[in-house]
């Protein structure tokens, strides 16, 4: 009987552990996290951001102390998506906050270490919320490719200034790959 009775009480102990253990943090306004990023083309998938450059990203600490995390990444960059000259293209970053910047530059070729070659030149982009059930859940970053038969290599660049807790610039870039057909 009480071998039964200590049993029963450490799976008693082990589920507890479990429920709280799946228990999901309080949501905040502010994830604290470098958002991840998607190439899309209407509803379609292209690929999934790459971090490249650097990104640089604050969090509370507790008593009034920040943790600040930065990483420097290798340049570089998928295999490219084909799609059609003139198309409109969206980077979906999956953050509720606005980007207080978030660029797009293209560059033509890549050298033989795969890192943008030449100038790159910045395409006219603009960012439009993305709403679910009447909540904003990210943003996009939409902007055309114009160039008939070009590769696209674009460096995106994003920055989210810290509003609950650290404050500072947040920042990140992405890379991405397409190629535009005839035109």
């Amino acid at each position: 009987m009480r071998r039964a009775t200590l049993i029963l009480a450490a799976i008693a102990v082990a589920l507890a552990g479990v429920v709280v253990g799946v228990q999901a943090p309080p949501a905040q306004a502010h994830d604290h996290l470098v958002p991840k990023t998607v190439l899309k083309k209407g509803a379609r998938e292209l690929q999934t951001g790459r971090r490249v450059v650097e990104s640089s990203w604050s969090h509370p600490a507790g008593d009034n102390e920040c943790v600040q995390e930065s990483a420097i990444y290798t340049v570089g960059f998928r295999e490219a998506d084909r799609v059609s000259v003139g198309s409109e293209l969206r980077v979906r970053i999956f953050k509720k906050q606005r980007p207080d910047a978030f660029e797009v530059t293209a560059y033509k070729r890549v050298d033989q270490n795969g890192h943008p070659a030449g100038d790159g030149r910045p395409l006219a982009t603009s960012l439009k919320p993305v709403v679910e059930d009447g909540r904003r859940v990210a943003w996009d970053a939409v902007f055309h490719v114009n160039r008939p038969d070009r590769d696209y290599y674009l460096i995106t660049e994003g920055h989210w200034q810290d509003r609950q807790g650290c404050g500072g610039d947040q920042y990140a870039y992405w890379s991405f790959h397409v190629m535009t057909g005839g035109s």
